[in-house]
């Protein structure tokens, strides 16, 4: 079975240690540090996610952000939360809550977002 590809921004590596380690039996994690290597990328991937830090890293987001790859935003910055909240079609991760916690919830998006991705490949179902 061939692995699902998901993008995964994190400037301080942190968090996509937890998800490389977590959940790389059920899909395949390409990491980046900064935004000057996503040329044209984009549309290889299941799903795209985002570990926002400052202003900046937000602002770049929305620059290459494509709303045909569904999107997962995380952020400790309180002030980045609440900008992010108002945007709809993003899915925003609490990443104040514990090891367990985050493991369930994650496993709950990545799930529902990629069955939903294969549905809408095949235009049976929408999610």
């Amino acid at each position: 079975m061939k692995k699902k590809k998901v993008l995964v921004y994190d400037s301080q590596h942190c968090f996509s240690r937890f998800l490389k380690y977590e959940f790389k039996k059920e899909f395949a994690f390409d990491v980046y540090k900064n935004f000057k290597k996503f040329d044209n990328v984009i549309d290889d991937y299941t799903i795209m996610m985002f570990v926002i830090n400052s202003e900046k890293e937000l602002y770049d987001l929305m620059l290459i952000y494509k709303r045909e790859v569904p999107l997962i935003v995380c952020t400790f910055n309180q002030e980045i939360k609440v900008k992010l909240e108002m945007i709809e079609d993003i899915l925003l991760f609490d990443l104040t809550k514990i090891k367990t916690e985050m493991r369930s919830e994650l496993k709950s998006y990545l799930n529902s977002i990629s069955i939903c991705v294969q549905s809408d490949r095949k235009e049976e179902v929408m999610c």
